[in-house]
């Protein structure tokens, strides 16, 4: 692949593809669910930047790939796909605390880059707290974090993902 944006576009695609072949549990979606969802929207917004200071990670490097590409694969490709796969078929049947663990330590292993573990953990908990109350906020929260994500990036050079 000749950027990582590319190999993000092509893999997260199949990776969704596979996880529409299998049936997922029922959604545990909660009545009266708000104070979760008042908890969750905060942690999945600033959970990732607080949990990387506690460990000091520092991004140091420009984002390798344009604007636009990064924002159609991270905000309009790998977030729903994550969402569908992580929240949707991973999540129910492991609960918020494992899933959260397993994500973290997912891209810690693809990227080797360990002092995110905490940010994409409290990151993920408030998202499964969101998506307690409603998957689809849940998703619009995960593609809204990763867009500004990726503008920040452009905008003060260094990535973060």
């Amino acid at each position: 692949m000749r950027s990582r944006a590319q190999a993000w576009l092509i893999a997260y695609p199949l990776l969704a593809a596979a996880a529409t072949v299998e049936s997922a549990p029922p959604a545990r979606t909660a009545r009266g669910a708000w104070p979760w969802l008042w908890l969750g929207v905060p942690l999945a917004l600033v959970g990732y930047p607080i949990g990387c200071a506690l460990l000091g990670h520092k991004p140091y490097q420009a984002p390798p790939d344009s604007l636009a590409l990064e924002t159609v694969a991270l905000a309009a490709t790998v977030g729903p796909v994550e969402e569908l796969t992580w929240g949707k078929r991973v999540e129910p049947r492991l609960g918020i605390p494992l899933t959260a663990a397993l994500f973290a330590a997912k891209h810690v292993v693809i990227d080797g880059r360990w002092r995110r573990l905490a940010g994409l953990a409290v990151f993920w908990i408030g998202l499964g707290l969101v998506r307690r109350r409603s998957p689809m906020l849940a998703l619009g929260v995960h593609m809204s974090a990763n867009a500004s994500g990726v503008i920040l990036g452009h905008l003060t050079g260094r990535d973060s993902f």
